[in-house]
């Protein structure tokens, strides 16, 4: 049934915006389903397991405990308890010191906390530097604040690691905004702290805020190197913001759960963005979030041996099938170059793949 047509044209920003990858992708998926399909979900990165027992009974206890009612408005700046559970993992996992009322912000998942962040940082004209390839989120938050973006190329042979000296000067003069990813969603690469140290000198010469999503930082293989934090780095402090979720490591990716952490006046920015936006997470969730990163990390392990399993398998049987694909350190990604074939036409690839195989 088509009604009548709509009158008043959305804005230039969002006419402008290219349809998400993500959403083209879900919408492909749902038609084959429709069509009675069988599909092979290698899409978006959503964990297929549940969150673990504690967490979702923590979730329960607020919701039949009279002596708390949490179905009310929230406040803008989250839960005290969830602040300082967010304070206290910071200060086991990586050893940094975080004051958990002014220095960490829940967010309802770290990609709205990226979008404001913008929000806050970024006018119209602005440069902001995303290497590429990345989270294809970052994109679409960079054109809805009307910014201009630079892309620094992420190669195989440098480890996908960025490489600071192939940024023009001019670009880096005029930047006002970095986003570092490490583990790297979508290649799998990962970073070390020489490299942090490196990134933050460089934004504090040019000061540039520096942007760091650490959202698989629980999925690095390599059990004695953990994939470290930029505010292990000494005056980080004064250039960067850290964001982080629970949907990769606690499978809590519908629950929608993330935190920033930074200096107090990157935080408070953030905040004041957020406050004329929402209301915050629901209170139950920021209780089972404190579960989550005071209780058991044994999900963690469990899933780094998992993801690490499920690679090591598709890339041994992709090279099986004459294709040279790298067996991932860290993350739920494989990431190749398509066959020749195709050049270097990835949709059509990955469309031609679905068609014939699901």
């Amino acid at each position: 049934m088509t009604g009548p047509e709509f009158l008043i044209p959305c804005a230039d920003r969002v006419a402008n915006l290219p349809p998400y990858v993500f959403a083209t992708v879900f919408r492909l998926k749902e038609e084959a389903l429709a069509a009675g399909r069988e599909v092979i979900d290698l899409g978006v990165g959503n964990p297929d397991g549940r969150a673990p027992q504690n967490i979702i009974a923590a979730l329960t206890r607020t919701l039949t405990d009279e002596s708390w009612n949490c179905h009310g408005y929230g406040t803008f700046k989250g839960l005290p308890q969830f602040r300082e559970a967010i304070a206290s993992w910071y200060g086991s996992r990586f050893g940094v010191e975080l004051d958990p009322h002014t220095e960490t912000l829940p967010l309802i998942g770290s990609k709205e906390g990226l979008a404001n962040l913008m929000r806050g940082y970024l006018n119209s004209g602005d440069t902001v530097i995303i290497p590429s390839p990345c989270y294809p989120a970052y994109f679409g938050a960079a054109r809805l604040c009307e910014a201009e973006i630079y892309e620094p190329a992420l190669t195989e042979d440098q480890g996908f690691v960025l490489d600071f000296e192939s940024i023009p000067a001019m670009v880096a003069d005029r930047a006002r905004m970095l986003i570092l990813n490490y583990p790297h969603n979508p290649t799998g690469g990962i970073c070390n702290l020489d490299f942090y140290k490196t990134a933050v000198a460089w934004c504090r010469e040019h000061q540039i805020l520096l942007v760091s999503d650490i959202a698989y930082s629980e999925l690095g293989f390599d059990p004695h190197s953990p994939p470290p934090s930029v505010f292990q780095v000494e005056g980080a402090r004064e250039v960067a913001v850290e964001f982080q979720s629970l949907s990769k490591s606690h499978n809590m990716a519908g629950w929608r759960t993330g935190f920033a952490v930074g200096a107090a006046e990157v935080i408070a920015t953030l905040g004041r963005v957020k406050s004329n936006v929402d209301f915050s997470l629901f209170g139950g969730i920021q209780m089972a979030a404190v579960e989550a990163l005071t209780g058991s990390q044994q999900i963690c392990a469990d899933n780094r041996a998992l993801y690490q399993h499920r690679g090591e398998l598709m890339a041994a049987g992709y090279r099986q099938l004459g294709w040279n694909v790298p067996a991932p350190l860290a993350t739920m990604y494989i990431w190749a170059r398509i066959p020749s074939p195709w050049g270097d036409d990835d949709f059509a690839f990955i469309s031609e793949v679905f068609e014939k195989s699901g």
